[in-house]
């Protein structure tokens, strides 16, 4: 994924101990995302710290241990984070400067980065001292400690998730890889007016036979570092032009986001269907009908194109 234009790795995709990590919560209410009235702090933890009933948490179940690595809501010594604020713009995350910060990414979806290539450091406010993320620069199981309000009128509680960084993402071969891709559209039909995530399956084979099974079976979990979809309109009438592009690859830079089984999801409105400028000048047909979508995603120093996929917009 992408924060202001800076690339960092989602938890789910193997992080190694020398990357810039992504620790993405979403939180959903009745079937739908929503934004928590405020996020206090972000707290960084061994799992195994964890384990015992109150270790790091008090008799209000609040924390209260000094964690490895805190965030605030506009990376400050600020403890109040109103999710309306314009602390949480992720324009506002600069490396180096505002990297401890929280970032509101949509409605309910909000991030931290855990940067490993920097010496950061952030503010705890339940132990009023300076944390550093060079605390958690090992091959373990770690835990993220959201402190939440759901609403105004709720108490504060702690969400807790689950990462792991791993070394075992360092490799050294005698020969190239021999790396071959297989993709899959999963979407198959749309109604106009719908807002859904295109899903893009990709199954990766390392092709070498002297590779070891242990690793060709990590190169079939996340390896896609950057994906970016193309949709175009496919017109069958004889009265209008076409393709039209509705989404090119540079317009959905940042837009796609990569699973950990190496599933490429964008997030397409078809509302927004009849602001294509083809179609406000009456050239682009009618905003049902065919699409092609295509997917170019980047693995080592190859990129792939996938074949043209399409599905119906009826």
């Amino acid at each position: 994924m992408q924060i202001n234009n800076t690339t960092v790795v989602d938890r789910g995709n193997r992080p190694n101990i020398s990357q810039r990590i992504g620790l993405r919560t979403l939180f959903i209410n009745d079937g739908a995302y929503v934004d928590p009235y405020e996020i206090s702090s972000v707290q960084l933890f061994r799992r195994s710290d964890t384990l015992t009933p109150l270790t790091v948490q008090g008799a209000n179940n609040l924390v209260t241990s000094k964690p490895l690595m805190a965030y605030a809501a506009s990376g400050a010594t600020q403890t109040v984070g109103a999710v309306n604020s314009s602390a949480f713009d992720p324009s506002n995350y600069v490396p180096a400067t505002t990297a401890s910060g929280v970032y509101r990414l949509s409605q309910g979806d909000y991030v931290v980065i855990l940067d490993e290539t920097l010496n950061l450091s952030g503010w705890d406010a339940t132990t009023s001292s300076v944390v550093a993320a060079s605390s958690l620069g090992t091959v373990n199981s770690y835990v993220d400690m959201w402190t939440v309000k759901l609403d105004e009128a709720s108490k504060y509680q702690v969400i807790t998730n689950n990462f792991a960084l791993y070394e075992d993402t360092f490799f050294a071969f005698t020969e190239p890889l021999l790396l071959t891709t297989r993709s899959q559209l999963m979407n198959k039909h749309m109604r106009l007016g719908e807002k859904l995530d295109l899903k893009i399956s990709t199954e990766t084979t390392l092709q070498n036979k002297n590779v070891d099974k242990s690793i060709q079976n990590i190169f079939k979990e996340s390896v896609i570092t950057s994906g970016l979809m193309e949709i175009r309109k496919i017109n069958q009438e004889i009265s209008v032009d076409g393709p039209f592009t509705v989404s090119s690859f540079a317009d959905t830079q940042g837009a796609v986001s990569i699973t950990s089984d190496n599933t490429l999801l964008m997030n397409w409105d078809t509302t927004k269907l009849k602001d294509v400028v083809s179609f406000t000048t009456g050239t682009f047909g009618s905003l049902t009908g065919t699409y092609s979508v295509q997917a170019k995603y980047n693995i080592l120093n190859q990129t792939f194109i996938s074949p043209l996929f399409y599905l119906t917009v009826s």
